[in-house]
């Protein structure tokens, strides 16, 4: 009999999840025509909460809130406000006005001529097609203007600034040369031998065939070898005089971005169903168009597995042993509470595990992989990625390409297996980067398994984190293996080899 039950409670919620789903693509088919898509959920028992709001073929206006917002403006000049938390802003087709606030964002501008303000912390901003203008604000950020001729302003704190043959030409702001690890150009696709340099009345100009960069207020002279970061081989530009210390950061031109007055042209026909679903543990999926195909994909309490496709993937677990993958397309994947498996797959994917001891693959692409709570296990893959294993004690190993692997104060006790270490012969390349940590709060010193990174914030004596790089040395690190993100700086007793002037 319970045997029995039990099989019609399943055919039961089988044809639920379907007339639920069915409903779903009905109403979402339809937001291009009507008033979009709003759809609030919370992450199960991790301690924030998602908003989605998909905009129209007309301009949209929408301001997030203290949750995690992702925002599509779809067609139409949109203006999109992340506020707080960590965002993702999505402007599609139209110049649109992208502007993250606090939290670290993910903006992405699409078609059209567009202006991106990430705000404060660590953001990932991309431009897309057009001539845009992309402004970091304060932290560690990376900045790609894409396609078109873009401005590009990196704001307080160390940038790297995203460079490769279809660039087009480019102008930064604010870019801080000379030695010490900091700001760089992190080159794709181009060798040294591609690059050439010309002095004009308004900085530096780098051209290779087909396009350039401008660093305006900058000279050739100032140029170091640690402003070069070749992500696809640690290759090092030639020397013509010794470093003098680090370069202080130069002044920045960044502001905050606009003040966006939004509203949330809120479809309740959408919500009420996808709210419905969630509450008798059924996944929420639907699909729309912007300037590429997007799937939005809601997990339950209990262990869900997604797999994404071709379009960009937004997947979310919640609750329980998550099993996701985003496979093609650049796809956002959120594992919330649970020991998570994530899948980034091809293309410049954005992963967070969450609270639990997660395992998170990025896969190909320019990744940004965020472990959060939890001892997680993080192989990033191939291209130039942004690793982030968070509080607990990861095991991570970048894989090839350039990988900046971030630390904090509460940053546990990490692993490194693959740390690439500058050698004799190698220019900038995998680099721990510091954020609101100080050099002189920073000790390097050799264990039997490899040189143990270690800082201590609150002066007591005692770590507070640590960095064990498997197999690499303290004779082996340069000075460019270390990024600061208040000011360009050096670490005591280790090499000035590589730091050196180029003119």
């Amino acid at each position: 009999m319970a045997t029995n039950m039990n099989a019609a409670k399943e055919r039961l919620d089988a044809r639920l999840q379907d007339a639920g789903e069915r409903a779903l693509e009905r109403v979402a088919a339809q937001q291009s025509r009507f008033d979009g898509i709003s759809f609030d959920f919370d992450a199960g028992m991790a301690p924030y909460d998602y908003a989605i709001r998909v905009g129209t073929g007309s301009a949209n206006a929408f301001l997030g809130s203290e949750a995690r917002d992702y925002l599509w403006g779809l067609g139409g000049s949109d203006s999109l406000g992340g506020a707080a938390g960590q965002d993702n802003l999505f402007g599609d087709a139209g110049a649109d006005l992208l502007v993250g606030g606090d939290g670290g964002d993910r903006l992405v501008g699409g078609m059209g001529d567009d202006r991106l303000f990430g705000g404060a912390d660590a953001d990932g901003l991309m431009g897309g097609m057009g001539n845009d203008i992309l402004d970091e604000g304060d932290g560690h950020g990376d900045l790609n203007g894409g396609a078109g001729d873009d401005i590009l302003i990196g704001g307080r704190g160390a940038d790297a600034f995203m460079i490769s043959p279809d660039s087009g030409n480019d102008v930064i702001r604010d870019f801080t040369a000379g030695p010490g690890m900091f700001d760089h150009l992190a080159i794709n696709g181009l060798r040294w031998g591609d690059l050439s340099f010309a002095d004009t009345a308004d900085g530096v100009r780098i051209s290779w065939e087909g396009g350039s960069v401008l660093l305006n207020r900058v000279t050739k002279v100032e140029l170091s070898q640690d402003d070069f970061m070749f992500a696809d081989s640690p290759e090092l530009p030639p020397a013509s005089r010794p470093a003098d210390g680090p370069a202080p950061e130069r002044p920045t031109m960044s502001q905050e971005g606009p003040a966006i007055t939004g509203s949330d042209r809120a479809n309740p026909a959408f919500d009420r169903i996808a709210d419905a679903m969630l509450r008798r543990d059924t996944p929420v999926s639907f699909d729309f168009t912007g300037d590429e195909r997007y799937t939005v994909k809601v997990g339950t309490e209990d262990a869900d597995g997604f797999n994404g496709g071709a379009s960009w993937d937004q997947l979310f677990g919640r609750d329980g042993d998550d099993r996701l993958s985003g496979n093609g397309g650049n796809d956002v994947l959120q594992g919330d509470a649970g020991n998570d498996q994530l899948d980034g797959g091809a293309g410049s994917d954005r992963l967070d595990g969450g609270m639990g001891n997660d395992r998170l693959t990025a896969g190909d692409g320019e990744d940004e992989v965020m472990g959060a709570e939890g001892d997680d296990t993080i192989d990033a893959g191939a291209g130039h990625d942004m690793i982030e294993g968070g509080m607990g004690n990861d095991t991570i190993r970048g894989g090839t390409g350039a990988d900046a692997f971030m630390v904090m104060p509460d940053s546990g006790h990490d692993i490194v297996l693959d740390f690439e270490a500058r050698g004799a012969a190698q220019g900038a390349f995998d680099h721990i980067a510091f954020i609101d940590i100080l050099p002189e709060q920073v000790s390097v010193r050799d264990l039997d398994a490899g040189a143990l990174i270690a800082w201590d914030t609150d002066g007591d004596g005692s770590a507070d984190g640590s960095v064990l790089l498997q197999g690499v040395y303290k004779i082996d690190l340069r000075q460019s293996d270390f990024m600061f993100n208040e000011e360009p700086a050096f670490i005591a007793g280790i090499s000035t080899f590589g730091s050196d002037y180029i003119f």
